[in-house]
């Protein structure tokens, strides 16, 4: 099935859920409430690979069960696509039946586990006051961060109160914990790793990196509170089922593959002139992704793309060079040249020390662009 597909049926099924649940339906009642967190595993889709985590309520009392879901977004928004590039989209707390929930994810044979959580009878009717106020329409919407704002740090966020959470440093950063997300989805992984900027290179705290379903639920489950552990039950509610239809990338149309072949035909362009051609299909497919890149970046509010330093190989200044080289303006093609060669070294020094980290696939792109660079250099001066 198609991601347009089944992001439809996704729709429909939470609007048929949510058009029968009015706010006086949810409003907290005194009575026995049992709340645990539910997080379902990733999906074979980009928008579904990192999880998903929500808000089981129980009301004995009422005969409810609700799923209290901050991961929902409204496909009619204007301009939907560009608000979402630009940061600019706002995501809602939903309310739905669990059962219309379930429903969804054992379509997608995703795994859903329910972690009940050590709460008085005080602090349930606190967190459901709490989520009622934030499911009223004027306050259910807000504007969506990837590390600092979505399903899970909301959820996170509002549990805080009630429980100690694990102290420290993480052994991991944010960078560190998407890949090792998406190690198997190469080119996403390339992908991700070209937009996010040094910024999620930084040493974060272990509460910080609980803003991935996964780390939420291994948090909770190493909280105490009251004394006792704040996970008193942890229930399977479906099983992860292994879709034989899911295609991993061919190591030999993996970007790292790929672009060594590259580096190769770059490298044999020194000594066979037939190959000359691998110089410059290197210099304009990154003098393309040298456009796309920084006007994503200029356009885009996400904290997350900020202090990028692939700038330093992935910039207009590709263009320029191939402009200037058509157009023969030796001494400028020869100066533009050099700079970009200085900041290909300058990256090296920010991959070395650490500052953002280092994706192999850039490492050969980056070698295959020096090489490229040496040899107009060299062609500049023999003229």
């Amino acid at each position: 099935m198609t991601l347009h597909r089944r992001l439809l049926i996704l729709v429909f099924a939470f609007a048929f859920s949510l058009q029968s649940l009015t706010a006086q339906d949810v409003q907290p009642q005194s009575g026995q409430l049992r709340i645990s967190l539910v997080t379902c595993t990733g999906g074979n889709e980009l928008y579904s690979i990192f999880g998903h985590s929500a808000l089981r309520v129980i009301d004995y009392e009422k005969g409810q069960d609700l799923i209290f879901n901050f991961g929902l977004f409204d496909f009619g928004t204007p301009n939907f696509y560009l608000k979402f590039m630009q940061g600019k989209l706002k995501y809602m707390l939903g309310v739905q039946y669990t059962q219309d929930f379930m429903e969804q994810y054992r379509y997608e044979g995703r795994g859903v586990a329910e972690q009940v959580l050590n709460l008085t009878e005080s602090e349930k009717v606190e967190i459901l006051e709490r989520l009622f106020y934030l499911y009223e329409p004027q306050n259910r919407y807000y504007l969506y961060s990837f590390l600092f704002k979505n399903c899970t740090t909301e959820l996170r966020d509002l549990l805080k109160e009630k429980t100690q959470l694990p102290q420290g440093e993480s052994p991991s950063n944010f960078r560190q914990m998407i890949n090792s997300s998406v190690k198997d989805m190469r080119w996403t992984k390339v992908g991700i790793n070209l937009l996010l900027g040094s910024n999620l290179d930084k040493k974060i705290s272990v509460f910080e990196g609980m803003f991935l379903p996964d780390s939420l639920y291994t948090g909770l489950a190493q909280s105490v509170s009251n004394g006792a552990p704040f996970v008193t039950e942890t229930i399977s509610l479906a099983p992860r089922e292994e879709r034989s239809s899911v295609e991993r990338t061919p190591f030999l149309l993996s970007p790292e593959f790929l672009f060594g072949l590259m580096l190769v035909l770059v490298l044999l362009s020194l000594f066979i002139p037939r190959l000359g051609f691998a110089d410059n299909l290197v210099l304009w497919v990154n003098a393309i992704f040298g456009i796309v890149l920084p006007v994503i970046i200029l356009m885009s509010d996400h904290v997350e793309l900020q202090n990028n330093f692939n700038l330093l190989w992935c910039n207009p200044l590709y263009l320029a060079i191939l402009l200037t080289r058509f157009f023969r303006f030796r001494k400028t093609t020869l100066a533009l040249a050099g700079a970009a060669l200085f900041s290909i070294a300058a990256m090296g020094f920010v991959w070395i020390a650490g500052i953002q980290g280092f994706e192999l696939s850039f490492g050969l792109i980056a070698a295959s662009l020096a090489v490229a660079l040496w040899r107009v250099i060299l062609k500049c001066r023999k003229k």
